[in-house]
């Protein structure tokens, strides 16, 4: 048993120290991330550390032999796994086992069974939800935005990651989740009844502001089918007389590379550059290859929660359509992701590039501080209408 494990555990370390080259697609990666896919691939030589491989495989051995508790192999391969990545120190490079990335890849094409909203691990350790989705169990529950989760169906949250207590809300052991949050410091209590979440991506509508017509376009994530969405809501506006535009990436922690670079080349103009990679062989411009003729005033909705793929989508607008951000400064998410598949399954994701603005700026751990600063408040927090949310007023303001 001990020499087939052995193999295994070879198997998975190869699969994580090999690194991948070459020309890439991308992917997203939820919790804030920018990702892409490589499909030239070669792998590293292991052989000079394999002192330190036969070390793992001792331990691994002695564990499995002389434990005085009865061992799941599986997960001391995780283990081993879990801990390579994190010692990197890096909150972007994850392990997904493989019901977390079944989950994951259902999620981003636009269909899981959940209570239908995204949340985040924040800065002081907490899980809050960032975006409840129009229709979706959460909504229909009560649960809201800034809502703080304290434990899901009996268990507490606490030192959990963002990524746990979304495999716990989508467990499909339990249908109804009891769901405890903490909210203005009191804790409810709600009753969420999971559903199989079609994600529309991307929401609008017109909005009269003193006679004129202003488009306004919700986009809640990166996925596959958003650019196809925004498209076609933006072509909808448009013929109905649009004056000008706010699209709002509120809450929008990111997602698939391609699907903003498709929404920037609509406004961007042929040959400028949308965002820029840097990696151990230099910097790559990446410039628009489409015409456009778009010419109205546009401002975009920001806040903490607008990461990577949001923060792209901002810079670019910025830098070179001359959009005006509103809002709070952005979660400041610079750097680019790949995924591995492993063969058991399950998937790696680690770092390999930053990315900087059109200008060449880096926004890592700084984020993209608004051109007018706007909180909410809490008139907005307990009741959330257009009338109350004095981000989305600013914006209609710089439009009249």
């Amino acid at each position: 048993m001990a020499n087939n494990a052995k193999k295994y555990i070879k198997l998975a370390i190869l699969a994580v120290v090999s690194m991948i080259i070459g020309s890439v697609i991308t992917i997203a990666i939820k919790d804030f991330d920018v990702a892409k896919v490589n499909t030239n691939k070669t792998e590293v030589s292991y052989s000079k550390t394999k002192k330190g491989f036969d070390s793992l495989y001792e331990t691994y051995d002695t564990i499995m032999s002389e434990y005085y508790k009865d061992v799941d192999s599986d997960k001391l391969i995780e283990g081993a796994i879990n801990g390579m990545l994190e010692s990197l120190d890096d909150e972007h490079t994850m392990y997904f086992d493989k019901k977390s990335k079944e989950e994951f890849d259902s999620e981003l094409s636009g269909n899981y069974y959940g209570i239908g909203a995204q949340i985040q691990l924040t800065s002081d350790e907490t899980i809050k939800i960032t975006k409840v989705f129009d229709d979706s169990p959460a909504k229909k529950a009560g649960l809201k935005e800034e809502d703080v989760f304290v434990s899901v169906d009996g268990t507490s949250v606490k030192g959990k990651s963002a990524t746990e207590v979304a495999n716990m809300l989508k467990s499909d052991s339990v249908k109804t989740s009891t769901i405890v949050v903490k909210r203005n410091d009191k804790e409810l209590t709600f009753k969420v009844t999971k559903e199989n979440i079609t994600l529309f991506s991307v929401s609008s509508e017109m909005l009269d502001n003193n006679g004129k017509n202003v488009g306004y376009l919700s986009v809640s994530i990166f996925g596959q089918k958003t650019y196809s969405q925004f498209k076609d809501a933006l072509t909808k506006l448009e013929k109905q007389d649009m004056d000008s535009l706010i699209i709002d990436l509120r809450g929008n922690t990111g997602g698939y590379l391609y699907t903003v670079t498709n929404m920037l080349e609509e406004f961007v103009g042929k040959d400028n550059i949308m965002y820029q990679i840097q990696s151990s062989s230099g910097v790559k411009k990446y410039k628009s290859s489409k015409e456009t003729s778009r010419k109205y005033k546009i401002v975009i909705l920001v806040d903490e929660n607008s990461a990577s793929a949001s923060e792209i989508m901002a810079a670019s607008m910025k830098e070179n359509y001359g959009a005006v951000l509103v809002g709070k400064t952005t979660y400041g998410k610079g750097t680019v992701q790949t995924t591995k598949d492993l063969s058991n399954g399950s998937m790696i994701k680690y770092t390999i590039e930053k990315w900087l603005t059109p200008s060449g700026k880096n926004i890592d751990k700084e984020g993209i501080k608004p051109d007018y600063e706007v909180e909410l408040g809490d008139s907005y927090k307990n009741n959330p209408t257009k009338e109350n949310d004095a981000q989305l007023q600013k914006a209609l303001d710089l439009l009249k």
